[in-house]
């Protein structure tokens, strides 16, 4: 009698301290939220719960209003006795209005999105996994923020403000991307970040030299990796996520899986993807006008040991497209104390051969291709680093960070002319060391103090070859597309910035940075008769600048918020800038300038933003960044003629120059409406112009006007999303005569207007298990975005399943 009384007590007790625990999960998809803020309506208690969703509420009054808060949902407002009729859960909703946001890439250090002076958006994880796009450039894409011009399937390369390539920094858990080879036409790296690893990706818009240093003239893209999670309870815990898709317009076939395991103190991330990605299929609905704009009519093959121009019979299908690519990342992290923590990254992404597309497409006449073969070797990207952060509440830092990075980027380039024998070989290795330290400070209760110093070296090794198909020889008679003998680059600098809340309706935040950039390069007395070389083949620059930004921001009341930025931004010309040689077309080639000075940039842009009611929000941005000393792509002549013989041909010698001043403006529009608890409508709208002063000339890079409009829907286990892509006119007399805006690869008039609707939804069958849907170009429109050398994908089903632990 006395066991079965201690056992019911012992039933008794754990039911009540069960109904003293409270679950919150997202609506959607059932997974849990951590960091949602459960107070009473005195505020005189609250609690937060961990990353399993979990909270106690034994601190709460039975009779208690309940309310449940969190920057990335709607907030809930219940009475705590509701939960013995609920299961003890609570479902949230998403809030597409996210005004107390946190962002990190705006200052290196989290902060508040509402008190920020700068247009800045957030791509989240969540939001990647239901969009499914196959690269992490389709993801920037998807968003409506960002214009990708794409030159083949393997590819995409992001355009902020009208600037592109090496204008546009990238930025991957801290570390530049950008390296010594970016170059100033249209880059394909961002696509060696695996998107199924990401935890966020943020937009800074406009120069963000004085946080980030060189290179960040239209922007920065921050593209941060998820990090390991230690154990919510102190036990052993043990979660992941498995990933299954498959895409009808390139017979994309994806893989994923992700283990996270966490104890007290120590815990361990690990993630791997690999994508194999068939030839694309364009859409088959176009305008006759255009007539056969975009089809693959032929293609070359090598047939019985001779290349031979082939028929497609299938001209919507875009041979020669295809590739595979394959990602791992790898984290440890070790917390000893609240003080500090450690967290080693390696990160490595490598593919199959990519083929340049848009080369590949190219004809010599109307029944023989130009190249044979064109294309990328395995593009590979490996990343090393160990962070170190602090929070001790010292004398000069509060919180410090310190990342001791390394990278190694192999990119190559493998072609053969049509019906040549000989296969010429450029091979680029280089190898990045980097060492960023942050240091964050409050002064005072509104006033915090932010300062780093940058240090990176780039070591560039360009190597040639040409191969005989036939005989197997190897010859060194090849240029190099870089300095052979040696090719350096060093960049150091340091920056302070403070942002100072005046009052509650207004803050004001400054910076500065100091940049010192050197650059070292030589070619050997082969590479200086091969090129015929006219210039001192030791090449040295020392470039500094200093650079700065003022922001304010009033918040006068009535959900109203004003913004004005002013900034400067400064890239030094880099190896791929001053020193590449490099084949445009069949007809123009670029040539070494040495005497390539740094661009500078000026920006001021003016934001208004109105939530109404809670419920409705309206943004607008209007920026003018003024270029000096641009960088752009001009004939110029060499050894004095305007053409030069190299390799059999003869082609245009064009160069980089400083184009004297030139300019880029736009606006920027946001809508966003929580038309009722469940549905919501997202659209953005952007137009950008820019013009060469100097000559008079449009600009290159210069998108035309494209946005987004969504509907979206959020249930209990479902969601879905109705929204429309669109692009505007590019006409032919917009285009710059640089050769960068690719006329070739356009229609007679330029490149036409379009748009697409598109379907994706989302049915979680158990807590475990979700099942996703979509339908791209649903009405198979035939279309190619400006500058690109390949067209989009046309009607696409994916069918994605997910697990997770």
């Amino acid at each position: 009698m006395k066991k079965l009384s201690i056992l019911i007590f012992f039933c008794i007790f754990t039911g009540m301290i069960q109904a003293q625990q409270v679950k919150v999960l997202d609506k959607s998809d059932l997974q849990p939220i951590g960091q949602v803020n459960i107070a009473n309506a005195a505020k005189t208690h609250a609690v937060i719960t961990n990353d399993l969703g979990m909270a106690d509420l034994s601190g709460f009054a039975a009779g208690d209003s309940l309310y449940f808060t969190h920057v990335r949902f709607q907030s809930f407002r219940t009475v705590k006795s509701f939960f013995e009729n609920k299961n003890n859960r609570i479902y949230l909703t998403e809030n597409i209005i996210k005004l107390d946001e946190f962002i990190f890439t705006a200052n290196r250090a989290e902060e508040k999105k509402s008190d920020l002076p700068y247009k800045i958006e957030t791509i989240n994880a969540k939001d990647v996994a239901f969009n499914n796009p196959q690269t992490t450039t389709a993801m920037l894409e998807q968003s409506g923020e960002v214009f990708v011009q794409q030159s083949q399937l393997g590819g995409g390369s992001p355009v902020l403000r009208g600037l592109e390539a090496n204008k546009v920094l990238l930025v991957v858990d801290g570390i530049r991307m950008n390296n010594a080879i970016y170059r100033a036409g249209h880059l394909q790296n961002a696509i060696t970040v695996d998107p199924f690893g990401l935890a966020s990706t943020e937009i800074l818009y406009g120069p963000g030299s004085t946080l980030y240093g060189s290179d960040a003239l239209g922007g920065v893209i921050n593209f941060i990796t998820a990090d390991p999670k230690l154990s919510a309870t102190g036990k052993t815990e043990i979660h992941g996520n498995l990933l299954g898709r498959y895409s009808s317009a390139n017979m994309e076939k994806t893989g994923g899986i992700n283990l996270n395991l966490g104890w007290k103190k120590l815990a361990v991330l690990l993630n791997f993807s690999y994508s194999d990605f068939g030839d694309l299929r364009e859409g088959k609905v176009g305008n006759p006008a255009y007539g056969t704009f975009g089809q693959r009519l032929f293609y070359a093959e090598r047939i019985n040991g001779k290349d031979s121009t082939v028929a497609n019979n299938k001209p919507e299908i875009q041979k020669q497209s295809a590739y595979s690519q394959y990602n791992f990342m790898g984290k440890v992290l070790f917390q000893p104390g609240e003080h500090s923590r450690y967290l080693l990254n390696v990160q490595y992404s490598n593919s199959s051969n990519i083929p340049r597309y848009d080369r590949l497409m190219e004809m010599k006449n109307d029944s023989t291709m130009s190249y044979a073969e064109w294309y990328y070797g395995p593009q590979s990207r490996l990343l090393v680093s160990l962070k170190a952060e602090y929070n001790l509440n010292a004398v000069i830092f509060d919180h410090a960070s310190v990342i001791i990075g390394y990278q190694k980027i192999h990119e190559d380039r493998i072609q053969r002319d049509f019906g040549s024998s000989k296969k010429k070989y450029n091979l680029e290795t280089v190898g990045v060391i980097s060492v960023n330290a942050d240091f964050n400070k409050k002064l005072c209760k509104n006033d915090n103090l932010r300062y780093g110093i940058e240090f990176e070296n780039n070591d560039v090794i360009s190597k040639a070859h040409n191969e005989n198909i036939k005989t197997g020889a190897i010859t060194e008679d090849r240029a190099t597309r870089y300095p052979d003998d040696k090719a350096k680059m060093m960049y150091l600098s340091a920056y302070l910035s403070n942002n100072w809340n005046i009052s509650k309706f207004l803050a004001f935040s400054q910076g500065i940075r100091f940049n010192y950039v050197t650059l070292n390069a030589t070619y050997s007395d082969t590479m200086v008769k091969i090129m015929q070389i006219p210039f001192d083949p030791n090449i040295t620059q020392k470039n500094s600048a200093l650079n700065g930004y003022l922001g304010l921001v009033a918040t006068p009341g009535y959900d109203w918020k004003f913004s004005l930025v002013g900034s400067t931004g400064f890239r030094a010309a880099n190896i791929d800038d001053l020193t590449k040689l490099n084949v445009v077309t069949g007809q123009t080639i670029v040539i070494p300038n040495p005497d390539l000075k740094p661009e500078y940039a000026y920006n001021v842009e003016f934001s208004v933003a109105k939530t109404i009611v809670g419920k409705v929000r309206l943004e607008g941005t209007a920026f003018y960044t003024w270029l000096r000393d641009a960088h752009v792509i001009a004939a110029e002549p060499y050894n004095g003629k305007d053409s030069i013989l190299l390799d059999g041909h003869m082609y245009q010698t064009l160069a980089p120059v400083n184009a004297g001043n030139a300019y880029v403006c736009g606006i920027q529009g946001n809508l966003l409406a929580q038309v009722t608890h469940s549905f919501s409508i997202l659209s953005n709208l952007t137009y950008t112009y820019g013009y060469n002063e100097t000559d008079g000339l449009s600009l290159d890079h210069i998108p035309p006007v494209y946005g987004m409009t969504s509907f979206r829907l959020e249930l209990k286990k479902f969601k879905g999303n109705f929204y429309v892509m669109y692009n505007g006119w590019k006409r032919i007399s917009q285009y710059s005569n640089s050769g960068e805006d690719n006329e070739t690869y356009a229609t007679a008039y330029g490149m036409p207007s379009w748009y697409t609707l598109n379907l994706k939804l989302s049915y979680q069958i158990e807590r475990h298990v979700n099942i996703e849907l979509g339908m791209e170009n649903i009405l198979d429109e035939n279309y190619r975005k400006f500058a690109s050398g390949i067209s989009n994908p046309g009607r696409n089903l994916i069918i994605a399943l997910r697990a997770n632990l």
